[in-house]
């Protein structure tokens, strides 16, 4: 018997607590989208020669590829990357002459390419390229 009234009362106590949550008519759900902040990728180009970046992220593998326009303005974007402190290996190529290169503290003079492994440009910053002479 005791076994009897302890089943009907648990049956009883979930009926009336799943009544509880029922859905209103007319509500909605809203869903919520997780922004990940991202970092502009700038960019000074004063030659007559485009230069190709590539951003290769060591530490997921991935990979971003922008194009620098001849006779860029200082500040110019040429992309977004994530905001983190991920190991990027940047790759550097003039579409033409050689010049002088600088990425975050990386700098070469008179070269058509530059490549600098390690070098976290996850900071808006960091992640500037300047392309002259």
């Amino acid at each position: 018997m005791k076994r009897i009234i302890l089943v009907l009362t648990a049956m009883i106590g979930f009926v009336t607590l799943n009544s509880g949550f029922t859905a209103i008519p007319g509500t909605k759900h809203k869903s919520i989208k997780t922004k990940f902040a991202t970092v502009n990728v700038t960019a000074t180009n004063s030659t007559s020669d485009g230069v190709y970046v590539r951003l290769e992220n060591n530490t997921s593998g991935g990979a971003y590829v922008f194009f620098i326009q001849p006779n860029s303005p200082n500040g110019t974007i040429i992309g977004q990357i994530p905001e983190n402190g991920d190991s990027y290996t940047v790759k550097l190529t003039s579409t033409g002459g050689a010049h002088d290169m600088w990425v975050y503290w990386e700098h070469q003079s008179h070269v058509t390419g530059l490549s600098v492994s390690g070098m976290s440009i996850g900071c808006s910053s960091c992640a500037r390229i300047n392309i002259f002479n």
